[in-house]
């Protein structure tokens, strides 16, 4: 009898420890670049998110009027709350606008807020999730972890702060 508990005991704790890595790997935290694609593939809350929202008209027009180049650096965590709650609106708004003007680069950070260092660095990132924009190279503006508005109404004003001027 007691042979046959440990037996059982044995195949539960073997398997077990076989479902460890699985489930590690299917909850990994994104770091680095990566594309939208890839987070919406990675995160299945993100996909929903992105699916469900609907980017304010009047933010569409104005982004897809824009003639001048923006680059926008997305910081966002797999493990933030706030990075699930407003980066799909971000992703659906930039997607619906589909301009070669607008840039957009997304960065997964580690729970800690340390990796990838050389771009936490670069743009001195203390919030999650944070949106960096530039223009011409130069930061014109930031969101950082919970936008005032939509996060699309934010951007445009970021924009519109600084139509015309030159860096």
């Amino acid at each position: 009898m007691n042979s046959a508990r440990l037996m059982i005991l044995s195949i539960f704790i073997l398997f077990g420890l076989m479902m460890i890595p699985a489930r590690a790997q299917s909850t990994a935290d994104q770091i680095g670049p990566v594309t939208a694609e890839e987070i919406i593939d990675h995160d299945r809350i993100f996909r929903i998110y992105v699916d469900r929202y609907d980017p304010e008209e009047e933010a569409i027009e104005y982004l897809s009027s824009q003639e001048d180049s923006l680059s926008l650096y997305i910081f966002f965590g797999n493990w933030c709350r706030e990075s699930k709650k407003y980066i799909p609106g971000l992703m659906k708004t930039l997607k619906m606008v589909d301009s070669d003007l607008i840039e957009a680069t997304y960065i997964g950070v580690d729970d800690q807020k340390n990796y990838p260092e050389s771009f936490l660095n670069k743009f001195d990132i203390e919030y999650i999730p944070t949106v960096v924009v530039l223009k011409d190279g130069f930061e014109i503006g930031r969101i950082e972890e919970k936008p005032q508005g939509s996060i699309e109404f934010d951007l445009i004003q970021i924009v519109k702060r600084h139509q015309g001027k030159s860096d």
